[in-house]
């Protein structure tokens, strides 16, 4: 079972703080998952609750909470607060009750881990302090609910189904799932038009530990020599989702799939129309459709 969701945009920023108007936009959206409301800590107790129950009455599934900081950032101060950091984003996706927290596993620069980029990404440390990292986390929140996950990333050791397979029999919690995003596994034009073999992969590797996803559509950017690998509004690109769609919305658990990176309500609601246009044409039952 798949819940399709995406970002909402309030007309008033007061409005971003509001969970229940926040909820209502993203059933008027059409969606039947969210992204947890950004202004959320976990030490707002009473905020945390209201924001549960306000999309609980909406029937919308909160997919994800994310916490993009670099928790391998290479000065030892900034890393450790980062670290602090997450452990709290986890907890307060374990109080929401949403499906998982996500951040990549990380990029030894100092800054961002996901735009500043390190050889030492691809190397077998870079893959234990995931593990390490992973384990921590787990043990330390003792989740219910929230599933600790790392986004796939082309730019680090976890970018492919095969170390990802490794990541989990590696980490060994019941409370660590996998985080889908089939565009970032796409690391050449070879990849970009096998996307059907990729996830199929992913679900014969770790069926059951898949809770969310990322969707969007891919190109390759032309004229160009080199490999560059663009972003698309679904139905903009070159990737065939179907497949895609298919094989989550095939598995016993609900799978949350999340749009990203689009400018507006508009494109949203472009990619979800296609979305679930893609879904209809396949027999493909999705939550709300």
């Amino acid at each position: 079972m798949i819940k399709i969701g995406g970002h909402v945009f309030p007309e008033k920023e007061e409005d971003a703080k509001d969970p229940e108007k926040l909820a209502r936009l993203a059933k008027n959206m059409g969606y039947t998952a969210a992204y947890a409301p950004a202004y959320l800590t976990i030490d707002q107790p009473d905020e945390v609750r209201r924001a549960r129950k306000a999309f609980e009455k909406e029937g919308i599934l909160l997919a994800e909470v994310g916490y993009w900081q670099n928790m391998l950032d290479t000065r030892e101060d900034v890393r450790r607060k980062n670290r602090d950091e997450m452990k709290k984003t986890f907890q307060l996706a374990e109080e929401l009750g949403a499906g998982c927290v996500v951040n990549t596993a990380g990029s030894y620069c100092e800054g961002e881990g996901y735009t500043n980029h390190n050889p030492r990404n691809f190397s077998e440390e870079h893959f234990q302090d995931a593990v390490e990292m992973a384990r921590w986390f787990i043990d330390e929140v003792q989740p219910h609910k929230a599933y600790f996950t790392y986004e796939v990333f082309m730019y680090n050791s976890i970018d492919c189904p095969a170390q990802y397979a490794r990541l989990v029999k590696e980490v060994d919690r019941k409370m660590f799932g996998v985080h889908l995003d089939l565009t970032n596994m796409m690391r050449s034009p070879r990849e970009l038009y096998q996307g059907k073999e990729i996830v199929e992969q992913c679900v014969r590797l770790f069926p059951d530990k898949i809770v969310s996803s990322h969707i969007k559509d891919a190109r390759l950017k032309r004229p160009a020599i080199t490999t560059m690998i663009e972003e698309a509004i679904p139905g903009q690109g070159e990737v065939n989702l179907t497949p895609y769609l298919k094989e989550l919305a095939r598995l016993p658990q609900t799978v949350t799939v999340m749009m990203e990176h689009f400018k507006n309500e508009a494109e949203y609601l472009q990619g979800l129309t296609y979305i679930k246009w893609l879904a209809k044409k396949a027999g493909i039952m999705t939550v709300g459709s």
